[in-house]
């Protein structure tokens, strides 16, 4: 009787200590036990499907990583040029935009499509932008090579053909063997762009953003009136706005003008100055002040960054003061940026739309090149959607007497503290009272050009702590579910 308790209390023991490695290991991150992970959306590999029609095929792009089967609208759109129109009031249309869908199967050579009947739909809209010739602009940005190449796209969307030039001082040394053939891929796509090393290599990465002045300084000409500092991520869709502006001021005298950061926190710890990334624009006079001071004001001021460092020393060295321009911005926010960009404002600039948001500000501000400050005009259909141009279409379940859009919506992190510099506000919307589809791609095809908008499933998926719905008819499978897809051509 012993013996077999003793062996009892062996095996209990022993399986004990069995649990308890287990534990032990797990924790360690030594053993990974089994999981099974959650359901998908259905996208497949689509490049070896079976051939579409030349007219649907580009939706099985990877690029747009669409589900096997979508539901396909498209639209055509007649633009009216009107020069008097204010692109800042919501344009009504009685009409509604999403009418006769199509599923179609992309991976089945588009199974179940057939050519729409493009019945089209007439928007007024302002004239392109004038054709200007920026050459007495002066553009400066301290990155990595690799930064500055990631962002060609952007820089030839707004520097582009421009005649403004663009100088790049690059922070990270290695890579100099690279400069003349990245200089060569620029200039072919049309950017005007001059690259070298930093004049001072002993100081960091956000001091370039300031020391560049002296590389700006030796790269005026007679002919340059305006010198602007900007990131790598700083894109403005069109430079002509800005211009416009500028023109206001005399810039044969020095002058620093930029724009605050949205994010009054911000503004407290930096203090009144032009902040990077929206843009900080400067005369050649300017310029000429600062260069004997460069050296004191890297030593003397004990700021980490570069646009704090240019604030001190354009404020200790000279009598110059900030002027600031409303639209050139920082946006120092994070997460769903749809709020600012449905909000109708046109932005002069845009900024950490790769980093804080995700935006593809190219393709968004593509529509500018034929109807100017389209871009993010709003058009309402029916009673329940709103085109923003360039960004999104969203259908409001509540309809449109619900939202008020003449505010902005609060849809960013911690956007109650925003109201000092984007009022009039209105608070965060419940996601599903409001179907949204983002703007993906816009692509010139002949003389019309086309902008792709999806509402991915993902966007339909409860939250945490989201309710599903009817729990007694939950809808389809996550695998089932289906992207949607409203394609505009505009008929230009």
């Amino acid at each position: 009787m012993a013996s077999r308790n003793r062996s009892g209390r062996r095996r209990t023991a022993a399986l004990a200590f069995f649990v308890a490695t287990v534990i032990l290991l797990n924790y360690k991150g030594f053993l990974t036990l089994p999981s099974f992970e959650a359901a998908k959306p259905d996208r497949p590999e689509l490049s070896l499907a079976p051939t579409c029609a030349p007219t649907i095929d580009h939706l099985r792009r990877s690029a747009y990583g669409l589900t096997r089967d979508v539901v396909y609208q498209k639209r055509c759109v007649r633009p009216v040029m009107d020069k008097k129109i204010d692109t800042q009031i919501v344009s009504q249309n009685p009409d509604t935009l999403i009418k006769d869908t199509q599923i179609v199967q992309l991976d089945q050579a588009c199974e179940g499509w057939t050519e729409p009947t493009c019945e089209p739909i007439t928007l007024k809209v302002p004239p392109p932008y004038p054709q200007e010739d920026y050459s007495p602009f002066l553009f400066g940005v301290a990155t990595s090579l690799d930064r500055l190449n990631e962002s060609l796209s952007q820089f030839e969307s707004w520097l582009g053909n421009t005649h403004a030039q663009l100088l790049a001082v690059i922070t990270d040394p290695g890579d100099e063997h690279k400069y003349e053939a990245v200089t060569k891929e620029f200039h072919r796509r049309g950017v005007e762009v001059a690259i070298k090393d930093p004049w001072n290599k002993a100081i960091t990465s956000n001091e370039q953003h300031f020391a560049i002045v002296r590389d700006l300084l030796q790269h005026v000409t007679p002919k340059t009136r305006w010198v602007a500092i900007v990131d790598d991520d700083t894109f403005f869709p069109s430079l002509y706005p800005m211009s416009q502006i500028l023109a206001k001021n005399d810039h044969k005298v020095p002058a620093y003008i930029g724009g605050l950061s949205e994010n009054y926190d911000a503004v407290k710890h930096h203090g009144y100055m032009a902040f990077g990334g929206a843009g900080v624009f400067l005369t050649p006079a300017l310029l000429r002040e600062l260069d004997p001071h460069l050296e004191e004001c890297l030593k003397n001021e004990h700021v980490p960054q570069g646009d704090g460092l240019l604030k001190q020393c354009i404020y200790s060295k000279t009598k110059t003061k900030l002027t600031v321009v409303k639209g050139l911005h920082q946006l120092d926010m994070g997460g769903d940026m749809s709020g600012f960009y449905e909000s109708g404002r046109l932005p002069m600039s845009l900024h950490h739309w790769k980093s804080w948001h995700q935006a593809p500000v190219d393709k968004m501000v593509k529509i500018s090149e034929f109807c100017g400050s389209c871009f993010l005009q709003r058009f309402a259909f029916g009673s329940d959607t709103v085109l923003t141009n360039g960004y999104s279409i969203v259908q409001y379940s509540a309809g449109l007497e619900s939202v008020d859009l003449n505010k902005m919506e609060g849809s960013w992190e911690g956007a109650h503290g925003f109201d000092w510099s984007m009022s009039p506000m209105r608070a965060k919307m419940d996601r599903r009272l409001k179907k949204s589809y983002h703007l993906v791609d816009t692509e010139v095809i002949g003389k019309n050009i086309r902008q792709i908008y999806i509402h991915r499933v993902e966007e339909d998926i409860p939250g945490p702590g989201e309710k599903s719905g009817d729990p007694k008819s939950p809808g389809p499978k996550i695998e089932e579910m289906k992207d949607e897809v409203i394609e505009l051509l505009w008929e230009l």
